[in-house]
Formats: C-alpha cells, sequence, structure tokens
C-alpha cells in the first residue's frame, strides 16, 4: 500500500482504502499489465523508460535500486506494477506499491527513487502523459462537478473499472494495427473513470475555473519555461492578482515549494541533463540555466543531487 508521511495542506496523496479494495481484482490487473508490458521491460540497471505503440505511453524498468533523482511531474497518471517507488514532494515522502496509480494537474518538480529492484524481478512502471484538450473534452461533456481547490497530485489504486480501462488502454501495445482506431476511445474511457475515483478533483485542476488554482498554475507553468530568467516575487504574485503573502502561501501549498526554490529545482534539473550530454563546460551550463555565479551553482547543484556538476560532466 502507500504509506504518507507528514504532508502540507495541498501537496498529498488521497489513500485507497485498504477495506475497500478487491485484492484478487488488483492482483488480476496487475498480472494482466506486467504481461502486456513484459516486451517493453529492459533488464539494465538503472531507471530507464521504453516508449510503446501508444502515444505517450511509456513503460518503464529498473533492475537495481536507484538513488534519489530529480524530475518533474508533467500532467501523467503513472502505474507501479512491481517494485516500490518512493516520490519526494518538498517536505512529503510517499511510497507506491504495485497496484497503487497516481495523477498529477501539472508540472511539479519531485525526486524518486526505486527500493528493492533486483535483475531478477526488475521495478515496472507504466506512465502516460495526459492529453490535455481530451481531458477538457470530457470534462465538459460531463456532468458539473463543484470546484474544488485540491492536491496537486493524488493517488488511489488500480481495482475496478478503472484498471479494466487502463488494462484495455495498455493491451492495444499488442496490436498496433488497432491503435489509431481504438485507443481515442479507450483513453477517454480511462480519463473517465479516472475523474470518476479519488483523482478526479485533482485532474479537474487542470479545467476548472478555480481562479486561484489557475494563476499559481500560471506561474509556475512560467517559471518552468522560463528557469533561466531572474524572478521577482512581487511582480509573479502581481500577475498572480495576489499580494505577495498570499501568492508565496498558496504557491507553496499547491506546489510544495517556494517559488524560488521551484525555480531553482527546474534550473538544475535541466542543467543536469546538458551536463549529461558532454558538449558544455560547467560554466557554461550555469550560466546558461540561469546562474550568475557558477560558484553558487556547483554549491546548490552538489546539495541537490550529491555529486558536483563536475563529477557528472566527467561521469
Amino acid at each position: 500500500m502507500l504509506a504518507a508521511f507528514p504532508m502540507m495542506p495541498l501537496v498529498c496523496m488521497i489513500l485507497p482504502k485498504p477495506y475497500l479494495v478487491d485484492m484478487y481484482d488488483l492482483e488480476r490487473t496487475i498480472h494482466r499489465l506486467l504481461t502486456d508490458a513484459a516486451p517493453y521491460t529492459g533488464s539494465s540497471p538503472g531507471l530507464s523508460g521504453q516508449p510503446t505503440p501508444l502515444p505517450r505511453l511509456t513503460v518503464w524498468s529498473s533492475a537495481t535500486a536507484t538513488p534519489p533523482t530529480s524530475s518533474v511531474f508533467e500532467p501523467m497518471f503513472y502505474v507501479v506494477l512491481r517494485g516500490t517507488k518512493v516520490l519526494t514532494m518538498g517536505a512529503n515522502r510517499f511510497e507506491m506499491t504495485p497496484g497503487i496509480c497516481a495523477a498529477s494537474s501539472f508540472g511539479l518538480p519531485f525526486s524518486y527513487e526505486m527500493i528493492g529492484a533486483k535483475a531478477k524481478l526488475p521495478y515496472v512502471g507504466i506512465s502516460l502523459h495526459l492529453d490535455v484538450d481530451r481531458l477538457t473534452r470530457l470534462v465538459l461533456e460531463m456532468p458539473k462537478a463543484e470546484d474544488r481547490w485540491t492536491c496537486a497530485v493524488a493517488a488511489g489504486d488500480l481495482s475496478g473499472d478503472l484498471g479494466d480501462a487502463f488494462a484495455r488502454l495498455v493491451s492495444l501495445v499488442n496490436t498496433p494495427g488497432d491503435v489509431a482506431m481504438l485507443a481515442p476511445h479507450y483513453e477517454s474511457e480511462l480519463y473517465y473513470r479516472l475523474l470518476q475515483s479519488s483523482m478526479g478533483d485533482t485532474l479537474r485542476q487542470i479545467v476548472q475555473r478555480n481562479d486561484r488554482v489557475r494563476q499559481i498554475k500560471a506561474a509556475a507553468d512560467w517559471l518552468g519555461a522560463n528557469n533561466n530568467e531572474p524572478v521577482t516575487i512581487s511582480q509573479l504574485a502581481s500577475s498572480a492578482g495576489m499580494s505577495v503573502t498570499s501568492f508565496y502561501r498558496h504557491f507553496k501549498a499547491i506546489t510544495g515549494f517556494s517559488p524560488l526554490a521551484f525555480q531553482r529545482h527546474i534550473r538544475l534539473t535541466e542543467a543536469r541533463k546538458l551536463l549529461a550530454g558532454g558538449l558544455a563546460t560547467v560554466g557554461s551550463v550555469a550560466y546558461q540555466v540561469g546562474y550568475q555565479s557558477p560558484s553558487q551553482f556547483s554549491r546548490e547543484y552538489k546539495n541537490m543531487f550529491g555529486s558536483s556538476p563536475m563529477i557528472d560532466l566527467h561521469r
């Protein structure tokens, strides 16, 4: 099951109630998904993603445990099928075990690590980047639900109709010729089930008319797209129509980060990608992602990733 540790108000996982979960049904769904994902499951150390014939659907696997790695949650649906994935978002830590799924409503910095993965029993998960236009159309077609300011990330379990809908969609990896005709219908069914689940309010944040959530989302999206630009909190707050104090409080409640910490996480994650390419110097990468001081960049990089940018560049 999913274990949650102390958390801030709106960065949370909505936990499935164990007594409401049909364990046989859940195990059957997990087995079906593992079978369909098997051709795309790798055996290499470290987490790797394998694209599938289904647009935006990726199978993730790791034959070894992994150290904490930084990334950004985009609007996404994610399922753990084997092993344990630990997510850390701000001060919040969650453990996802087989059959637990999560959905996120917008780009949210986080770190993840795999626990207990082995060559003979690799970690396996599946992600689906959400088609926001399709989700929006579906929300507008469904009976109107009350707009609620809720979690940026929520979790549930894969039993029942939701598991069946996801399994039907994933099964199309075995028949690529059916993808163009059937995938749009199966994906719409999955979204419908998600919107009916405990994750529904979180997904509605993508399209709901709640001004406060939309304003914070716009500010977070701007920070993500302009990570190399200097940030003036007062200007961001003004563009969101809030006072600085209110903006800071709501931004941290929804994302788990202060605005500056959010941007720093985005900058350093982008820097690590650039260093992995091996075609730039540490100094040039520092300036490229918006740092004015290479020494400050190196210090914050090491604090976040545990190794210096120079070591990662050489590696």
